[in-house]
């Protein structure tokens, strides 16, 4: 277990600010998630703590020790790669005791913790296949097999996932999650998967155009987007935008008055609900906002559905309906009545910055 600190990371390609003054402080045993789109500096992180990359400035180090100017080989660091990157010439035994043989540990002790690692990852008595042997899933475990079989201070991970179905990759994220808490290890998780991130992560940090956009628990990511990014990328969004805000911070959400004072003296706002938030048709609309639609598409996904709404102005809603009746399933094309709660509005200034909830 180690505690990560990065201090002021920057990293530029040509033309291209990959890291722009990144501070992250990462706690001992925790599982840190950086989320994010492809191109938003998250792997260039990953592999920067790693030692694939050299940073231009800024710091790093790990339960206090510095680690700039130390070759990867030497960090005390555990990598799972996207690809497997196993050896095809080595049986998955040999494959997981790589490391333990470059450190020069005695054969009794690299076999007895090669056999616990293939048994944590549930390759008990596989040790002697070949990698073509495997699935991919299988191939995966191998890899994360040999990254903990050093008792690495800190693991990480670049999207170990990306490369598997979807069935595959829901069983070996909860694999990950499970082994990670019982073995307490550090664990820096790439992926841009935003399902992924929030079921196991202990905190997540957004990722775009080489800065942090928020830092937080995956509750507080997706219920309290710090951007409007965040607010987009993590998860459906409705958002209403380029809202005047009128005298005493009344705004009109499609003609529809709400007094929010704390928006009083901005200009050019958002406002965001997510889909599961808007309610439709409900017997007591409550303390919100209520809307005329219609009700444009209905998609039908089994335990929900989704509708697609169009408010008179034009606006398109969309409203997430949990466990849906068939006559609920039949109101394609008809009007209905949204309702949106005060206390689920979120509201962002002209620089996307979330704004203070409604008063």
């Amino acid at each position: 277990m180690a505690l990560v600190e990065l201090r002021r990371l920057c990293k530029s390609y040509p033309g291209v600010r990959a890291l722009d003054d990144i501070g992250l402080t990462i706690g001992s045993g925790e599982f840190f998630t950086l989320l994010g789109p492809s191109g938003c500096g998250k792997t260039t992180l990953l592999r920067t703590i790693a030692g694939f990359n050299r940073q231009d400035s800024g710091e790093i180090s790990v339960g206090g020790r510095p680690l700039d100017g130390v070759p990867a080989h030497r960090r005390d660091i555990g990598m799972v790669f996207q690809d497997y990157a196993i050896f095809p010439h080595l049986s998955v035994a040999g494959n997981v005791a790589f490391g333990l043989r470059n450190r020069r540990r005695p054969r009794a002790e690299i076999a007895q913790r090669v056999a616990r690692a293939l048994e944590l990852v549930r390759l008990g008595g596989l040790g002697e296949r070949m990698p073509h042997e495997l699935s991919g899933g299988q191939q995966q475990r191998v890899g994360l097999a040999r990254a903990m079989v050093i008792s690495p201070q800190i693991l990480l991970m670049d999207e170990p996932l990306s490369n598997l179905d979807a069935k595959l990759r829901i069983e070996l994220r909860e694999d990950i999650r499970d082994l990670q808490r019982s073995l307490g290890i550090t664990t820096v998780y790439v992926t841009h998967d935003q399902e992924e991130a929030l079921v196991v992560s202990d905190r997540i940090c957004v990722m775009q155009g080489g800065k942090v956009h928020q830092v937080g628990t995956p509750w507080e990511v997706y219920v309290r987007p710090a951007t409007l990014f965040v607010a987009s990328f993590v998860g459906a969004m409705n958002l209403l935008s380029g809202l005047a805000v009128e005298a005493g911070g009344t705004v009109r959400l499609a003609g529809a008055p709400l007094q929010v004072p704390a928006l009083a003296g901005l200009d050019n706002v958002t406002a965001a609900i997510r889909p599961e938030d808007v309610m439709v048709d409900p017997a007591a609309p409550g303390d919100g906002v209520v809307l005329g639609a219609t009700v444009e598409k209905i998609t039908f996904a089994g335990r929900e559905a989704f509708y697609r709404t169009a408010l008179a102005d034009g606006t398109s809603l969309a409203v997430l309906i949990q466990r849906p009746t068939p006559e609920l399933l039949g109101r394609e094309g008809h009007a209905v009545r949204l309702v949106l709660p005060r206390g689920k509005l979120l509201f962002y200034d002209a620089d996307g910055r979330l704004l203070g909830e409604p008063a």
